[in-house]
């Protein structure tokens, strides 16, 4: 089956709010990861290795940025962690940037919401809802906007890049 994903991300102020507007839906809690993206210079979307605890996984995707629920095509590969991988993405492609960050994962139904403090970036929400797990015909979109009103969120609040962008953007600054 093919992964798809629509997601968004936005400033949080509290995650502990977000939190409580969320335990309405009593989800479950995944886990609590300090997690490192290392992004590298590919010519065709993004490629990044995501490393955390004992797990690794490389992940391809690609989508447009935009402040709206969007959608993604995503490839995931999870692997045993062995820094041989990192060493060869690095040596073919050169590391653009990387993000560390600690995440909690709230789970409902087919809807992951991340609850994420970026490091040099502040707090942050995502809420992503994905085809795999989703019942016959759900519109992964307006799962979105469904969390979106939950969460009580302002479109002023929503955030139309990547962490990896916002770095950058600051970087340059």
């Amino acid at each position: 089956m093919e992964l798809k994903n629509v997601e968004f991300k936005a400033y949080a102020k509290d995650l502990g709010v977000l939190e409580e507007r969320l335990s309405v839906l009593n989800p479950i809690l995944e886990g609590v990861f300090r997690q490192v993206d290392t992004y590298y210079n590919v010519p065709l979307g993004r490629v990044k290795l995501r490393e955390y605890d004992d797990f690794s996984s490389l992940i391809y995707y690609n989508r447009t940025d935009g402040v709206d629920a969007k959608g993604s095509d995503v490839i995931y590969y999870k692997h045993e962690k062995d820094a041989a991988l990192g060493a060869i993405l690095e040596l073919q492609f050169g590391i653009k940037v990387r993000v560390s960050k600690v995440r909690k994962v709230l789970k409902y139904k087919n809807v992951s919401v991340h609850l994420d403090t970026v490091e040099g970036l502040g707090t942050f929400v995502e809420v992503e809802a994905c085809n795999i797990g989703a019942e016959q015909g759900v519109d992964l979109k307006k799962q979105c906007d469904e969390f979106f009103e939950l969460l009580k969120l302002k479109e002023e609040d929503l955030v139309a890049v990547s962490y990896s962008d916002l770095i950058l953007m600051r970087n340059e600054e």
